[in-house]
């Protein structure tokens, strides 16, 4: 056979194991570069250098150890794969990414020698982009010095030789001069302590009218303000509560706290709480207020911001709490931001509205809070707006020294990536988080919450932190301390040329036909975030710093939406709330929307090239509508191939496997094909690729997930599948079909009973056992199981699985009730059940009701297949070998019983000895 010139690794095979090790390491999960610049679900870079390498390089002898060791972060390997690439191509392919998001995907297709294009619809996205894979990548040597003399402490996490990059120690001292002029325009409303210090922070909270006594209180959800510690013999610290006839102040104690807070979930006793909160006034009245109560309360303008305590630093990192001095009340009262000077078109402090119904990612918005400049105390939005006011006037300072535009916005964008990652710890959404435990018996350091309780929305707090000019977690000093050090990290590393991101919706590509080598990119998930609303108030205080900076992304131009913020009309997502005046973002429109973008990729890739997708979530039904939209784009799925990504990325993420699919574009003239036709090369392809995938150690999960790939190829290598009603056979049929070949490729038997032969419930219940033990899993994932055996979630929940916010986990206790119909699984569950709570007896009763034969070999089979895929140490599974060197007994029982009902049964036909 003629070898296929346009065929590339992606198509036969894939570095999961290597990806897989990488995301285990800081390297390979690529934490380093994630923390740059403040962006949304990123996948780990490991994964995102192999989907570029095996899109560009074809199957060659020894190309599968040289690309393993450069996902693994060989940077020999690395230099040799960029080689080979630039001989194939004869110079630099063209790789585009048309969701680029933070840039992991061009930064590695740069990396590699290409010509690497990011676009993304968000200007925040397009900025981090910059920040990371152009700017770095550029040589600065020939730029003159900063006009400022080179500073005496420069973040105490740089560590600076002959070898830092001028870049790095440039940013070093441009920051501390932002720093230095930032502290010198607030200086007169945070007063200094005696010893010249400036405070850590401070502690606000929010105070309401008493809808019972008509005083007001503070809403305070914790009175532990640090914990104790025996080892330091640190008795910790809390807040105390006064009340003063109509007033009310705060004392700060030693120890644990004496009192409960003002605003909790109501105790019920034995331990247990009502769900939701409530506030309750400390006056004499004890009035309690629902959250509802609260919500309208904000929405009606009665809220009220309370200076509560300061927060000084003892020693390198200990908290101390203390009452205010009279001074630092007044210099904060005293604050008056109606005359600030604005930045150009824009205000000195954002008064964009935060969009209608938004409630769900800016949830301040729900307590009344409308612009995003309200997301902040008053203090805190004018330590931000004049630190815009300081990097501004650095920039401007640098082009009157000499400084190239293009070196001046370099600068100037990471400052004000700084600034946006400052937003995560400097808001209402930010509290003070006392690590440690009440006995003392743990660490009890003290932190700053992060703003964004999840990557899809930002949290709001009734009490919360305000970090201050000087030092310590939060502060300007700390967050530019803590990105210049992975930055310093990932400028030395950095080899290629620079990638280049432009704004621009995917659905609308500014390329001409047949100009690019390869995409490869990593679309929206779905309902998973909603990108822009999560993002909007990072582009708020961004386009303050750089609407003439950066004017393609910040200008009054750019921002062509009515309110201000970021085109939400055009971005492709699944919203859970539609909102009046917007597009409505539904399923439908998803898949359109995706199926128009892969069109558009389509249409500017080259012959050859190929479409490389990184997809990840738990949904089926998101799954079917990316596959359905690539397939309506017009391309042919070749390839599936799944990484376990995100539990070692990021701890926390709800997707534990992450797929990189391969696509060509579909041959003109396809013909139609039968359903059976198709079914059986679908079962071919899979049965061939398992003996290779058993080989390369995929699990029986990741197998069924790569079989979509082999599958999607068959499907799409025709232009209609006809099943034998003559309808148009579905492309969810076949990610089913591609799973179920994977089980009958695998042999799988049960005491050599081929698993087909056993009843849907078991079958079911024995596969998961395979695939995920006794584990919890994914809901999404507990779908696509029930499916390849045609079974509902709903027919398997509650009594064989077990259902919690995470996932659904395989149920082992014996089922509420038995009978003749029950599933094989089932029985063997009451029978080790039974037999553990009562013998052999017990467990031949439940035998005998089942109404099967005693010696069922299906049945016993299923027993002895759990018994062995149970660790030997498992309580059932002891039972069920006890069971089966039983199991002579117990059918011989169960027999007995069955004869006993038989021949006391009324409608017993009558014999010779019965009358």
């Amino acid at each position: 056979m003629t070898p296929d010139p346009g065929r590339k690794l992606i198509d036969t095979w894939f570095p999961c194991a290597a990806v897989d090790e990488a995301c285990g390491n800081s390297t390979g999960s690529g934490l380093n570069e994630k923390a740059i610049f403040t962006w949304f679900a990123s996948r780990p870079i490991a994964q995102a250098r192999a989907a570029v390498i095996t899109s560009l390089l074809p199957e060659q002898p020894g190309v599968h150890a040289l690309v393993d060791a450069a996902v693994l972060g060989d940077h020999t390997a690395i230099e040799k794969l960029g080689g080979t690439v630039s001989e194939l191509y004869g110079g630099s392919p063209v790789v585009l990414d048309v969701f680029s998001g933070r840039g992991m995907i061009p930064l590695e297709a740069a990396r590699l020698g290409a010509t690497a294009v990011g676009l993304d619809l968000s200007p925040v996205a397009t900025l981090a982009g910059r920040v990371l894979a152009d700017y770095p990548m550029r040589d600065w040597s020939t730029e003159p010095p900063l006009p400022w003399p080179s500073r005496k402490d420069p973040p105490k996490t740089l560590f600076e030789d002959e070898s830092t990059p001028r870049l790095i120690s440039d940013l070093a001292n441009f920051l501390g001069e932002v720093g230095d002029r930032m502290r010198a325009a607030v200086e007169r409303y945070y007063p200094r302590n005696p010893d010249g210090s400036f405070p850590w922070g401070y502690q606000w909270a929010i105070s309401i009218p008493c809808d019972g006594c008509g005083r007001r209180f503070p809403l305070l959800g914790s009175f532990t303000l640090r914990q104790p510690y025996r080892k330091t013999r640190d008795p910790g610290q809390a807040l105390r509560l006064v009340i003063e006839g109509d007033s009310w102040g705060v004392e700060v104690i030693e120890g644990n706290p004496e009192q409960s807070p003002t605003y909790s979930s109501t105790e019920l006793g034995d331990g247990k709480r009502r769900k939701g909160k409530s506030a309750r006034c400390p006056f004499p009245c004890g009035h309690v207020h629902s959250l509802e109560t609260v919500k309208s309360k904000g929405i009606a303008g009665e809220y009220r911001d309370e200076l509560i305590l300061a927060i000084d630093t003892e020693g390198e990192a200990k908290r101390v709490f203390r009452t205010l001095r009279p001074e630092e009340r007044q210099a904060a009262e005293s604050l008056d931001l109606t005359k600030l000077e604005g930045f150009g078109p824009w205000s000195a402090i954002p008064d964009e509205a935060i969009p209608a119904g938004n409630v769900h990612t800016v949830m301040a918005s729900g307590y009344g809070y409308r612009t995003f400049g309200e997301l902040m105390c008053d203090r805190q939005a004018f330590q931000f707006s004049e630190t815009v006011r300081a990097i501004r006037t650095c920039h401007a300072e640098l082009i009157s020294a000499g400084a190239t535009p293009e070196y001046a916005r370099a600068l100037t964008s990471f400052a004000a990536a700084t600034l946006a990652r400052r937003l995560r710890r400097s808001t209402r959404g930010c509290a003070v988080q006392a690590r440690g435990k009440s006995n003392g018996s743990a660490q009890n350091r003290t932190y700053v919450t992060d703003l964004f309780a999840n990557e899809a929305s930002l949290n709001f707090q009734f009490d919360w932190v305000e970090t201050g000019p000087g030092l310590g977690p939060g502060t300007w000093s700390s967050i530019s301390a803590m990105g210049i050090r992975p930055y310093s990290t990932h400028v030395r590393g950095l080899r290629g040329s620079p990638a280049r991101f432009r704004q621009a919706n995917s659905m609308a590509l500014p390329y001409r036909d047949s100009s690019v080598d390869a995409v490869v990119t990593d679309p929206p998930y779905y309902d998973m975030i909603e990108y822009a609303d999560a993002s909007d108030l990072m582009h708020v205080w961004l386009k303050r710093i750089l609407f003439d900076i950066e004017p393609d992304l910040f200008d009054t131009k750019a921002t062509r939406t009515k309110d201000g913020l970021q085109n939400k009309n055009d971005e492709i997502i699944v919203r859970r709330v539609h909102e009046p005046g917007r597009v409505r973002h539904d399923k439908d429109f998803y898949e359109a929307s995706l199926s128009t973008a892969f069109r558009e990729c389509r249409r500017v890739l080259r012959p050859e090239g190929h479409l490389v997708v990184v997809f990840g979530h738990s949904d089926p039904d998101a799954w079917k509508r990316l596959l359905a939209a690539l397939h309506d784009a017009g391309f042919v799925i070749t390839s599936s191939w799944p990484s376990r990504t995100e539990s070692a990325n990021t701890g926390v993420a709800s997707i534990k496997v992450t797929v990189t699919i391969g696509c060509r574009v579909a041959p003109d003239g396809r013909e139609p094909a039968t359903a059976a036709q198709v079914d059986k090369e679908v079962a071919d392809a899979i049965k061939e690729r398992v003996r290779r995938w058993t080989h390369e150690g995929l699990t029986l999960g990741d197998q069924m997930m790569a079989a979509y790939g082999p599958a999607m190829e068959v499907y799409g290598r025709y232009s209609t599948v006809i099943q034998p009603d003559g309808q148009i056979a579905s492309l969810e049929r076949y990610l089913t079909l591609a799973r179920r070949c994977v089980r009958e490729a695998t042999a799988l038997r049960l005491d050599q009973i081929p698993i087909e032969t056993f009843d849907a419930i078991t079958r079911f219940a024995v596969f998961w056992m395979r695939v995920h033990g006794r584990t919890v899993v994914a809901k999404g994932e507990a779908r696509f199981l029930a499916q390849v055996d045609n079974l509902r979630i709903d027919d398997v929940r509650g009594d064989l699985l077990d259902e919690t916010s995470k996932g659904f986990r395989l149920l082992l206790d014996p089922p509420s009730r038995i009978d003749a119909a029950s599933a094989e699984f089932d029985v063997a569950r009451a029978l080790a059940g039974a037999y553990a709570s009562g013998g052999t007896e017990k467990a031949a009763s439940v035998l005998a009701r089942w109404e099967r034969p005693a010696d069922d070999e299906h049945l016993w089979a299923v027993i002895g297949d759990l018994a062995a895929q149970l660790p030997p140490s498992d309580d059932t599974a002891k039972t069920l070998a006890a069971l089966q060197r039983n199991a002579s007994a117990v059918k011989n029982i169960a027999q007995g019983i069955a004869n006993a009902r038989i021949d006391a049964s009324p409608e017993k036909t009558p014999t010779l000895f019965d009358v």
